[in-house]
């Protein structure tokens, strides 16, 4: 039996969508804790944009990422807006929803970027061009508000990264519509690059398919291939890891294939595959695996588009 994974990482929570499959896992779990709803909050010192006052984005994000840390999908699907692609992954049977880790969202930091969005603002975050290709988001969301935030962790719950939020509003409310990263890339992407290392004995790596679909399109659609990369992991492991770990180095986008005890290297991670975003420009796909605290670098390819 095969299961895909719909994967939050860990922090602000910038999705790495459609990230895998893993395959042949009877031990399959639904959390059942739930999240809590935020409740519209007025700031006093937010711009206008055509309303009275701003309502305060920030308890939205925070119940969003309360329930990803919870692995509830429903609580999330409860504050993602109804024409999001997000809500159906998250209320479709066939696919599963893993947090990658927790932090403390004490530390959650929110700035409104954007108060008066548009549909342009949307369709310029990270994976929304291949997301919206084929919407009509003139019609879907084009009457309502829209308002872009940037989350980030502050002090020592600090990972780096910052996820951008587009929220748009529903029945008078806040929802999440998209979620994005926020990277400074470099121009020349090269140079970023380490020296190539390829897992010539199969020992985790078995192959990489380039410029693949990032999800399976829906029948009769026109999804075009996207840019990303498909790593898939050997069915005979040479050895054995708390984790693999697959990541670009430009795009920024992260999938980690646990064992089956977080505690005890395994190769329960055999076979199975992951789609990674890459920067069209030219990317670097790494990976990683992890026995305690040594991780041990196993593969690492560079990504040449093909035009």
């Amino acid at each position: 039996m095969e299961r895909r994974t719909y994967l939050v990482t860990a922090g602000i929570g910038a999705s790495s969508l459609l990230a895998g499959c893993l395959s042949d896992d009877p031990s399959d779990t639904e959390s059942d804790s739930a999240g809590s709803d935020g409740d519209d909050e007025t700031d006093p010192d937010g711009d206008e944009s055509g309303t009275e006052s701003e309502p305060d984005p920030g308890p939205v994000i925070e119940t969003y990422l309360e329930a990803a840390q919870a692995e509830n999908p429903d609580a999330m699907a409860e504050v993602v807006h109804s024409a999001s692609p997000l809500q159906g992954l998250l209320t479709d049977p066939e696919w599963e929803f893993e947090s990658s880790g927790s932090v403390d969202l004490d530390a959650l930091e929110t700035e409104v970027v954007t108060a008066d969005g548009s549909i342009a603002d949307v369709r310029e975050l990270e994976g929304a061009e291949f997301w919206f290709a084929e919407s009509d988001l003139e019609a879907e969301i084009g009457d309502e508000e829209i308002t872009l935030v940037r989350a980030e962790l502050d002090g020592e719950e600090s990972t780096g990264e910052t996820g951008v939020y587009a929220l748009v509003t529903e029945d008078d409310e806040w929802k999440v519509f998209w979620v994005g990263s926020e990277d400074e890339i470099s121009e020349n992407p090269e140079e970023t690059f380490e020296a190539e290392i390829i897992d010539t004995d199969d020992d985790v790596v078995e192959r990489i398919e380039w410029d693949v679909d990032a999800v399976d399109a829906p029948e009769g659609s026109d999804f075009e291939t996207g840019d990303y990369a498909r790593v898939h992991l050997t069915d005979s492991p040479g050895l054995e890891a708390d984790l693999i770990r697959t990541e670009s180095t430009v795009a920024g986008a992260e999938f980690e294939f646990y064992g089956e005890d977080e505690d005890e290297p395994s190769t329960s991670w055999a076979g199975t595959w992951a789609n990674v975003q890459l920067d069209p420009a030219g990317d670097q796909i790494v990976v990683t695996a992890v026995r305690g605290d040594t991780e041990t670098v196993v593969h690492r390819e560079q990504y040449e588009p093909s035009d």
